[in-house]
């Protein structure tokens, strides 16, 4: 199982994508990606839309967009900028520009959860199996790890989609 590990570098924190494996002295941790140094905000409550859509996409872009605009995140062609980071809502990716113009993978801590491309591709590429309340579980588990809200209407209305 793969999931996000913040370590606390200087007191400011970092995240992995690890997994757990087990071994002949207990379960090990192995770093499968570094994501970033996580960049946190101030929690705003926004009020939660019904989302219509037609693909899984643009349903997720319409859901996390009301999100990072109460964080201050600015359109401009398409893309969502604030200071460094820019939020890519057709690829549903998350980035930020270094000093030296390079491009890399950002990470905001949101609702509790991770907003990162990682977090956002695995909703993205979640396929529906035989049960459904294991794909119920395992799907909202993906939500909450990305830190975004959903209500009801809306987590059924995305399953719909898949």
């Amino acid at each position: 199982m793969v999931y996000i590990r913040v370590k606390k570098i200087n007191q400011k924190p970092y995240a992995y994508l690890v997994e757990s494996k087990k071994s002949k002295n207990g379960p090990r941790q192995k770093v499968k990606k570094y994501l970033g140094r996580i960049c946190e905000f101030d929690k705003k409550d926004i009020e939660e839309k019904i989302v219509s859509s037609k693909n899984k996409s643009n349903f997720l872009s319409t859901l996390i967009l009301p999100e990072l605009v109460a964080l201050g995140f600015k359109e401009k062609s398409g893309n969502y900028f604030l200071k460094n980071l820019v939020f890519d809502s057709k690829k549903l990716t998350l980035s930020k520009q270094t000093k030296s113009k390079t491009v890399k993978d950002a990470i905001i801590s949101l609702n509790d959860g991770y907003l990162c491309s990682f977090t956002l591709q695995r909703i993205l590429r979640f396929k529906k199996g035989a049960d459904l309340k294991q794909d119920a579980e395992i799907l909202a588990k993906y939500f909450l790890e990305a830190g975004i809200k959903i209500s009801r209407e809306n987590f059924i209305g995305y399953y719909k989609l898949l």
